[in-house]
């Protein structure tokens, strides 16, 4: 653990004691946190400033929560037994302290991103590699310029690995952090359309992604999902590149992939076993066929840090999938794939995938919110959506939510949906009504979209609703 007083000579800021604390900095600092409202008995605040708020304005609020000192960029009076670190720049001494963390570290630092999938993907290398390691895992989806520093400052010296997501939004965001942390280990997952309208093109998302693997040193590795964008970057990583997917072309490929009653299932064959090999088994408690990429390259990562197959396949075997990602609820007499954290093309046709694979007596119904940052390509996307709602998952109905909310409506009929059962509404507020006449005992309903569009307000109102008998 870090000590005031190293975090002081680490910042070189303006130190100033509450009643009672003179002479104690060689106490440890709790839990860096960024946001007031997350504030925990001992945390440290660290007021951050930005285009909309000063969080040197919330220092108060952090107090009255538990917050035992904070770093601002103004000074702060603390309340007794509590302390302040003055700073010049909040945010460049946060990065500071997360380089000083990085330097004492060595340990072998796994980054991961792509389109989709990379908090799947952290979280299974994590329930890897924690078996027997110590180490630690970016929270949440903490992948930005400042997500990404947070999560260093909790890697001590003693792990054996720590594995961070990295997200961009823009060109350059994925090297500056990789710059920052400094990977031996870099995962990408596949490239789809997030974020299109940041980055202009396809192609500039992929090379986005591609520094990541310009940030990696000659004797690191890189694990790639099959993807044939990252085929022809990958040619100029100069680290040992390891493809993962379904092709026997890949160093760890899947075969046998089924995905039944909340179990997906397959058998694992590497590049040093015969072509001919049954292959290991394995069994994880998730929703979808789409997770086989995760776990591979979850598999592909436990390789390279000393593990065989049989203990993975024992420790994916009780994974733990966060919520709101393909949760599987049962409410109203119904099933609801509730999968309301991210969407973009790629996840949103993993999800749709999904609902075509139920098999029920009931309708299939998508209740689906916009897909945000698409730019000039959002009506065409949304359109695809609306065809792949019945193509792909052969749904009966249809409850679309958003300004592009008519574009998947008009997608869903032209692929032929009964006009009557595409409904397109505003927003999430003006789709709540229909829930309750629509949705029968047996069905099965997938609820999907972006944090933005306040997906869970949809689950929230089925839980309300009373069961509506079947006609």
């Amino acid at each position: 653990m870090t000590t005031l007083d190293e975090l002081n000579r680490i910042l070189s800021g303006r130190l100033i004691y509450g009643g009672g604390l003179i002479g104690r900095a060689d106490f440890a600092i709790g839990t860096v946190v960024a946001d007031s409202r997350r504030i925990e008995p001992g945390d440290v605040f660290w007021a951050l400033r930005d285009s909309m708020q000063n969080g040197a304005n919330f220092v108060g609020d952090a107090f009255r929560r538990g917050a035992a000192g904070v770093v601002a960029e103004r000074t702060v009076n603390p309340p007794p037994y509590h302390w302040s670190l003055q700073v010049d720049d909040a945010y460049r001494a946060l990065v500071d302290f997360a380089a000083w963390k990085r330097r004492r570290f060595t340990g072998t630092l796994i980054a991961v991103t792509g389109s989709i999938g990379k908090t799947t993907t952290r979280q299974m290398i994590q329930t890897v590699l924690k078996t027997r390691l110590a180490g630690a895992v970016s929270p949440r989806n903490d992948n930005n310029r400042v997500g990404v520093p947070l999560s260093m400052l909790q890697i001590e010296p003693n792990h054996d690995y720590a594995v961070l997501g990295l997200g961009a939004s823009r060109r350059g965001e994925i090297a500056s952090l990789a710059q920052l942390c400094l990977p031996k280990v870099g995962v990408i997952t596949q490239i789809g359309d997030a974020h299109l309208g940041g980055f202009g093109s396809r192609q500039a998302i992929a090379e986005s992604k591609a520094e990541l693997l310009d940030a990696l040193p000659p004797d690191g590795r890189a694990v790639l999902g099959d993807d044939p964008w990252l085929r022809n970057l990958a040619e100029d990583c100069k680290a040992a590149v390891n493809w993962v997917g379904l092709g026997e072309g890949c160093d760890v490929h899947a075969r046998d992939v089924k995905s039944h009653d909340g179990h997906l299932t397959f058998r694992v064959v590497t590049s040093a076993n015969s072509p001919h090999a049954l292959g290991t088994p394995f069994r994880i408690p998730v929703w979808g066929r789409h997770h086989v990429t995760a776990a591979l390259a979850a598999i592909a990562v436990g390789r390279m840090m000393g593990f065989d197959l049989h203990e993975m396949a024992d420790a994916l075997e009780h994974f733990k999938p966060l919520p709101q990602r393909c949760e599987v609820l049962h409410l109203r007499s119904a099933t609801v794939i509730y999968d309301a954290y991210s969407a973009n093309p790629a996840a949103m046709r993993a999800a749709l995938e999904l609902l075509g694979d139920f098999d029920g007596q009931g309708r299939k119904i998508a209740v689906c919110g916009d897909m945000p940052g698409l730019g000039d390509e959002a009506h065409e996307l949304h359109w695809e959506m609306g065809k792949q709602i019945v193509e792909a998952a052969d749904a009966d109905m249809l409850i679309a939510c958003g300004e592009y909310a008519r574009q998947v409506v008009g997608g869903a009929k032209a692929a032929g949906m009964f006009p009557a059962r595409a409904i397109a509404c505003k927003d999430v507020e003006e789709a709540l009504p229909y829930l309750g006449q629509a949705i029968l005992p047996g069905d099965v309903v997938l609820v999907k979209g972006s944090r933005l569009m306040a997906m869970e307000r949809v689950v929230e109102a089925l839980q309300q609703y009373p069961v509506r008998k079947s006609a």
